[in-house]
């Protein structure tokens, strides 16, 4: 994973299929936009599934779930889960495996601990990274190979799975960039998130949602990274639910539908 952005979306967007010949989505303008205040806090429990394509073929599914309350070095933190998988067709030339965890500290959202496990293809990776806040160090270790590497933290950090969360939870108003520092494979790109406008999207099968449309911008060290695009669109109310992501990337376009079944539940929470 290169970018925080498309580690996320790997982890959300390898997904079962929509519907051949169709379209997935389409925008129409939305003349008096409202954006409700954000929920402060992720909900337990809440479980987003998410259905995908890459040149329009079925890929696989994923999902994304706060689990539980857990506590990590006397702390109570939100527990989450993702996880990314190929389906049939892709993983009869390319398997993709992919699961992370991520804990959240429950007061401040910044994370206290993050694994992954993955599996792309002929790749592997196993890792565990702790965050210090008291010395402002990240330790990440391999359980592969074994190595061990600190990196310094700045102050405002997320990792690619609790960014998610903490993007959930801004005030935010278009035209009006939010700056962070996302850590991701032993590195800190500082992102800029671009609420462009808002709109409304029509879903297949879902139903029409009033959204805010988000583009995640990353640099390191100065330099964008443009090895893909990422635009999410988020509802507007205080879920602030990814409704559908689409990914531009080398390799061609790829699509993340949130499943029915996810909307339903949401909508009880």
């Amino acid at each position: 994973m290169f970018v925080f952005a498309v580690g996320f979306l790997a982890a959300l967007c390898l997904f079962p299929p929509a519907s051949r010949g169709r379209e997935e989505a389409r925008e129409r303008p939305l003349p008096a936009p409202v954006l409700a205040p954000p929920r402060p806090k992720p909900v337990v429990g809440e479980r987003l599934s998410f259905h995908g394509r890459w040149f329009g073929i079925p890929v696989g599914y994923g999902w994304i779930e706060v689990k539980e309350l857990a506590t990590i070095e006397g702390r109570t933190t939100y527990h989450i889960e993702a996880q990314g998988h190929s389906n049939e067709f892709l993983s009869t030339f390319y398997p993709v495996h992919d699961i992370i965890h991520s804990y959240l500290d429950a007061e401040t959202l910044q994370p206290l601990r993050f694994e992954k496990v993955q599996r792309e293809g002929q790749y592997r990776a196993e890792e565990v990274v702790t965050f210090d806040y008291k010395r402002m160090t990240a330790t990440y270790r391999s359980l592969l190979n074994k190595s061990v590497k600190d990196i310094a933290l700045p102050p405002r950090v997320q990792d690619i799975i609790s960014v998610f969360y903490w993007l959930r939870t801004q005030p935010i108003t278009p035209g009006r960039p939010l700056m962070l520092d996302v850590y991701s494979d032993e590195k800190i790109y500082t992102t800029e998130f671009k609420p462009l406008k808002t709109l409304t999207l029509e879903l297949l099968w879902r139903g029409t949602f009033p959204c805010l449309l988000v583009e995640p911008v990353a640099s390191f060290k100065g330099v964008f990274v443009r090895r893909g695009r990422v635009w999410i669109y988020l509802s507007t109310d205080e879920r602030r639910i990814p409704l559908f992501v689409k990914v531009a990337t080398p390799w061609g376009p790829m699509t993340g539908l949130i499943d029915r079944a996810s909307l339903a539940d949401s909508s009880r929470r």
